[in-house]
Protein backbone atom coordinates (compact mmCIF):
# COMPACT_ATOMS: atom_id res chain seq x y z
CA UNK A 1 0.00 0.00 0.00
CA UNK A 2 1.56 3.13 -0.86
CA UNK A 3 1.47 6.09 1.39
CA UNK A 4 -0.26 9.32 0.53
CA UNK A 5 2.19 12.54 0.84
CA UNK A 6 2.25 14.36 4.13
CA UNK A 7 -0.52 17.17 3.86
CA UNK A 8 0.79 20.34 5.03
CA UNK A 9 -2.38 21.88 5.71
CA UNK A 10 -4.48 19.43 7.42
CA UNK A 11 -8.16 20.79 7.93
CA UNK A 12 -8.94 22.36 4.25
CA UNK A 13 -12.36 22.40 5.40
CA UNK A 14 -11.38 25.15 7.25
CA UNK A 15 -10.02 27.09 4.44
CA UNK A 16 -13.23 26.80 2.62
CA UNK A 17 -15.07 27.74 5.68
CA UNK A 18 -13.00 30.76 5.81
CA UNK A 19 -13.64 31.63 1.65
CA UNK A 20 -17.00 31.56 2.62
CA UNK A 21 -16.83 33.92 5.33
CA UNK A 22 -14.41 36.38 3.70
CA UNK A 23 -17.13 36.17 1.08
CA UNK A 24 -20.53 36.55 3.11
CA UNK A 25 -19.15 39.28 4.89
CA UNK A 26 -18.40 41.50 1.56
CA UNK A 27 -21.91 40.89 0.19
CA UNK A 28 -22.94 41.52 3.64
CA UNK A 29 -21.40 44.46 4.10
CA UNK A 30 -22.27 45.98 0.55
CA UNK A 31 -26.57 45.11 1.31
CA UNK A 32 -25.65 47.39 4.01
CA UNK A 33 -24.22 50.29 2.50
CA UNK A 34 -26.91 49.89 0.23
CA UNK A 35 -29.74 49.88 2.88
CA UNK A 36 -27.42 52.79 5.28
CA UNK A 37 -27.54 55.51 1.91
CA UNK A 38 -31.26 55.16 0.63
CA UNK A 39 -31.60 58.68 2.36
CA UNK A 40 -28.00 59.94 3.23
CA UNK A 41 -26.45 63.10 3.30
CA UNK A 42 -22.59 63.67 3.29
CA UNK A 43 -21.47 66.27 5.92
CA UNK A 44 -18.21 67.95 4.76
CA UNK A 45 -16.61 70.79 6.70
CA UNK A 46 -13.46 73.39 6.76
CA UNK A 47 -12.53 75.56 9.29
CA UNK A 48 -9.39 78.32 8.98
CA UNK A 49 -8.51 81.62 10.96
CA UNK A 50 -7.91 84.26 8.18
CA UNK A 51 -6.30 87.69 9.68
CA UNK A 52 -9.05 89.67 8.71
CA UNK A 53 -11.92 91.03 10.27
CA UNK A 54 -15.27 89.74 10.32
CA UNK A 55 -16.73 93.43 9.10
CA UNK A 56 -14.22 93.26 6.03
CA UNK A 57 -15.15 88.71 5.61
CA UNK A 58 -19.09 89.83 5.65
CA UNK A 59 -19.69 91.24 2.68
CA UNK A 60 -17.50 88.65 0.48
CA UNK A 61 -19.87 85.88 2.21
CA UNK A 62 -23.47 86.80 1.45
CA UNK A 63 -22.67 89.18 -1.83
CA UNK A 64 -23.98 87.40 -5.21
CA UNK A 65 -21.50 89.33 -6.90
CA UNK A 66 -19.11 88.31 -5.26
CA UNK A 67 -19.77 84.88 -4.06
CA UNK A 68 -18.71 83.55 -7.27
CA UNK A 69 -15.65 84.88 -7.22
CA UNK A 70 -14.37 83.00 -4.36
CA UNK A 71 -16.69 79.74 -3.66
CA UNK A 72 -14.98 76.60 -5.88
CA UNK A 73 -17.34 75.59 -8.85
CA UNK A 74 -19.92 78.78 -8.65
CA UNK A 75 -19.44 80.31 -11.72
CA UNK A 76 -22.66 82.48 -11.31
CA UNK A 77 -25.52 83.69 -8.82
CA UNK A 78 -28.98 85.59 -10.04
CA UNK A 79 -30.46 87.23 -7.26
CA UNK A 80 -34.12 85.91 -7.45
CA UNK A 81 -36.13 87.89 -4.84
CA UNK A 82 -35.51 89.50 -2.02
CA UNK A 83 -32.04 91.20 -0.50
CA UNK A 84 -29.17 88.43 -0.35
CA UNK A 85 -28.63 89.46 3.02
CA UNK A 86 -32.01 88.56 4.13
CA UNK A 87 -33.49 85.23 5.38
CA UNK A 88 -35.80 83.75 2.78
CA UNK A 89 -34.10 85.44 -0.13
CA UNK A 90 -33.46 83.47 -3.37
CA UNK A 91 -31.09 82.71 -6.09
CA UNK A 92 -29.85 81.11 -8.78
CA UNK A 93 -26.60 79.92 -8.71
CA UNK A 94 -24.93 78.35 -11.59
CA UNK A 95 -22.38 75.77 -11.14
CA UNK A 96 -19.41 73.94 -13.10
CA UNK A 97 -16.88 71.67 -12.81
CA UNK A 98 -14.71 70.42 -15.36
CA UNK A 99 -16.79 69.94 -18.43
CA UNK A 100 -20.45 69.23 -16.28
CA UNK A 101 -22.45 72.24 -15.69
CA UNK A 102 -25.62 72.49 -13.84
CA UNK A 103 -27.82 75.19 -12.01
CA UNK A 104 -29.95 75.05 -8.57
CA UNK A 105 -31.73 77.34 -6.81
CA UNK A 106 -31.04 78.54 -3.65
CA UNK A 107 -32.77 80.25 -0.61
CA UNK A 108 -31.21 81.91 2.05
CA UNK A 109 -32.36 79.89 5.56
CA UNK A 110 -30.45 81.53 8.06
CA UNK A 111 -28.68 85.19 8.72
CA UNK A 112 -26.98 86.44 11.53
CA UNK A 113 -24.96 89.95 10.13
CA UNK A 114 -21.31 88.98 10.61
CA UNK A 115 -21.70 85.62 11.91
CA UNK A 116 -23.82 83.31 10.07
CA UNK A 117 -25.09 82.39 6.40
CA UNK A 118 -27.00 79.29 5.99
CA UNK A 119 -28.71 78.21 2.58
CA UNK A 120 -30.62 75.29 0.72
CA UNK A 121 -29.80 74.32 -2.63
CA UNK A 122 -31.99 72.03 -4.83
CA UNK A 123 -31.14 70.99 -8.22
CA UNK A 124 -31.88 68.15 -10.29
CA UNK A 125 -28.75 66.23 -9.14
CA UNK A 126 -29.03 66.96 -5.22
CA UNK A 127 -30.21 69.09 -2.85
CA UNK A 128 -27.24 70.79 -0.37
CA UNK A 129 -27.27 72.57 2.89
CA UNK A 130 -24.25 75.19 2.92
CA UNK A 131 -23.57 77.05 5.81
CA UNK A 132 -20.36 79.52 6.58
CA UNK A 133 -19.82 80.63 10.45
CA UNK A 134 -17.59 83.41 11.42
CA UNK A 135 -16.31 83.58 14.65
CA UNK A 136 -14.28 86.87 15.78
CA UNK A 137 -10.99 85.94 17.50
CA UNK A 138 -9.72 90.04 18.25
CA UNK A 139 -9.82 92.94 16.33
CA UNK A 140 -7.81 91.27 12.65
CA UNK A 141 -8.51 87.38 13.15
CA UNK A 142 -11.58 85.71 11.97
CA UNK A 143 -12.29 82.02 12.51
CA UNK A 144 -13.95 81.21 9.34
CA UNK A 145 -16.29 77.53 9.07
CA UNK A 146 -17.17 76.54 6.16
CA UNK A 147 -19.80 73.23 6.44
CA UNK A 148 -21.73 71.65 3.76
CA UNK A 149 -24.53 68.91 3.77
CA UNK A 150 -24.51 67.18 0.33
CA UNK A 151 -27.36 64.18 -0.40
CA UNK A 152 -27.81 63.43 -4.30
CA UNK A 153 -30.70 62.67 -5.92
CA UNK A 154 -30.34 59.41 -7.71
CA UNK A 155 -29.38 56.47 -5.36
CA UNK A 156 -25.95 55.31 -7.55
CA UNK A 157 -24.47 58.59 -7.22
CA UNK A 158 -25.16 58.20 -2.75
CA UNK A 159 -24.02 54.57 -2.59
CA UNK A 160 -20.77 55.59 -4.58
CA UNK A 161 -20.08 58.78 -3.19
CA UNK A 162 -17.27 58.15 -1.46
CA UNK A 163 -15.61 58.03 -4.59
CA UNK A 164 -16.28 61.69 -5.23
CA UNK A 165 -15.70 62.67 -0.95
CA UNK A 166 -12.30 63.74 -1.58
CA UNK A 167 -13.72 66.21 -4.35
CA UNK A 168 -16.38 67.73 -2.24
CA UNK A 169 -14.20 68.47 0.43
CA UNK A 170 -11.10 69.78 -1.59
CA UNK A 171 -13.74 72.14 -2.80
CA UNK A 172 -14.25 73.62 0.48
CA UNK A 173 -10.38 73.99 0.93
CA UNK A 174 -10.51 75.55 -2.32
CA UNK A 175 -12.99 78.05 -1.27
CA UNK A 176 -11.62 79.27 1.74
CA UNK A 177 -8.14 79.66 0.29
CA UNK A 178 -9.52 81.63 -2.93
CA UNK A 179 -11.85 83.98 0.12
CA UNK A 180 -7.95 84.68 1.61
CA UNK A 181 -7.03 85.58 -1.31
CA UNK A 182 -9.25 87.94 -2.87
CA UNK A 183 -9.44 89.36 0.96
CA UNK A 184 -5.87 90.29 0.76
CA UNK A 185 -6.08 91.38 -3.03
CA UNK A 186 -9.11 93.66 -1.89
CA UNK A 187 -8.81 94.28 2.04
CA UNK A 188 -6.75 96.99 3.62
CA UNK A 189 -4.54 94.99 6.14
CA UNK A 190 -5.83 95.38 9.37
CA UNK A 191 -5.06 97.68 12.39
CA UNK A 192 -5.33 95.98 16.02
Amino acid sequence: MAQKPKDRFRDWNLLHKAVVALIAAFFVSVAYRMIIVIDAGFEMEYEATLPYSTEAIWPWIYSPDRRSDWQAEVIDLTPYSGAPDKAESTRLVFYKRVYSRWHAMEQTTEVVPQRLYATIQESDRDQRWFRVELTPEGACSTHVRLYEVIMPKEYKDRFWFFTNRGEAQERLETSVKALDRWLADTTQPCEP
